[in-house]
């Protein structure tokens, strides 16, 4: 049996339906935008904060949720390659990548550098020719008759071996040993952003033993959406929160914000129906004033009475009869 609906529950249901079609469109949007079905990644440590007492907006954070693309969607700038060109994203120069790990879960870390490997035991990066004075190579060489051991050092980035050094790569001074490469291929050196916890690169510290090759590459960080992962850290009892105090305060307004900002959308909605509701209630009553029937009258000389003149005559008698009032 069907129901009529009132006007207060029509806009309610209009409201809930303008959410779910605003959350299923932007959805859709950011899975074709991003080209993954799963265009989010929660961040659960410190490793890429640029303060570890408290979370920032516009820097990866403890806590945060960052939208993230397709590799194959996105160009990937190294921070050297950026230093010349000026690319910059989530407060540093060049990209920020998640790259997997066998049986282990996947970093997210900034994209410092690529190297090609020559296949001679050499690699080449012509984008350091862009920090020239701030890095050099070294190699041991033993003399087989004296065991003498000779330390060379060098700047060619078409040739460099043995350990590549900086001395000031975004502050920090990492460096690599390339020799001690489980998998020698072309790739990226990354690293975090936190200067307290991460000084050297990921494949100096143990976090990966090889480059990051463009097939190594899950996804690319493009956007973040500050606080909204710290639900998980606490339904998970993680102890990584105590990195960014602020974090927890912070979601609260942001839920805050986001139901207030529902509440004046269903405001809005009904406001707006009752409205165009209340304009056509007005128009109808204005259409049946000028549409309401009237009945003309005349009145009799000698008795000053009037009678309704009737619409339908059949002949003069009757018109005869109707004007003298019955006689």
């Amino acid at each position: 049996m069907w129901c009529p609906v009132s006007g207060d529950n029509k806009g309610f249901i209009l409201t809930i339906l303008v959410i779910v079609i605003v959350f299923v469109g932007g959805y859709a949007a950011l899975v074709v935008y991003t080209g993954s079905s799963v265009p989010f990644s929660s961040v659960v440590s410190e490793s890429m904060q640029h303060d570890n007492d408290r979370s920032q907006i516009g820097v990866i954070d403890t806590g945060d949720i960052v939208i993230v693309r397709d590799p194959d969607k996105t160009d990937i700038h190294s921070y050297v390659e950026s230093v010349a060109d000026g690319y910059e994203s989530f407060g540093n120069y060049g990209s920020v990548i998640i790259y997997n790990r066998v049986g282990q879960n996947p970093v997210i870390h900034r994209a410092m550098l690529w190297l090609d490997y020559n296949g001679d035991g050499t690699w080449s990066a012509p984008d350091l020719a862009n920090i020239q004075g701030s890095w050099y190579y070294q190699y041991e060489t033993v003399n087989s008759e004296t065991g003498e051991v000779t330390v060379t050092r060098g700047t060619d980035y078409m040739n460099i071996r043995g350990e590549l050094h900086f001395l000031d790569l975004d502050g920090k001074t990492p460096y690599i040993d390339l020799d001690s490469l489980a998998v020698k291929k072309s790739g990226f050196l990354t690293m975090g952003d936190n200067h307290e916890t991460n000084p050297n690169f990921d494949q100096q510290s143990g976090i990966v033993d090889h480059l990051i090759s463009h097939e190594d590459i899950k996804s690319v960080a493009v956007i973040e959406i500050p606080w909204m992962g710290s639900l998980k850290l606490l339904i998970n009892g993680s102890d990584n929160l105590a990195h960014v105090p602020n974090s927890v305060p912070s979601l609260i307004m942001e839920i805050v914000l986001v139901f207030s900002a529902l509440m004046l959308l269903d405001f809005l909605t009904v406001f707006r129906y009752n409205r165009k509701r209340q304009r056509k209630i007005e128009l109808v009553e204005k259409w049946k004033g000028r549409r309401r029937p009237t009945h003309p009258s005349i009145s009799t000389a000698n008795s000053g009475r009037v009678y309704p003149l009737r619409r339908h005559v059949k002949n003069d008698a009757q018109m005869s009869v109707v004007c003298f009032g019955g006689l």
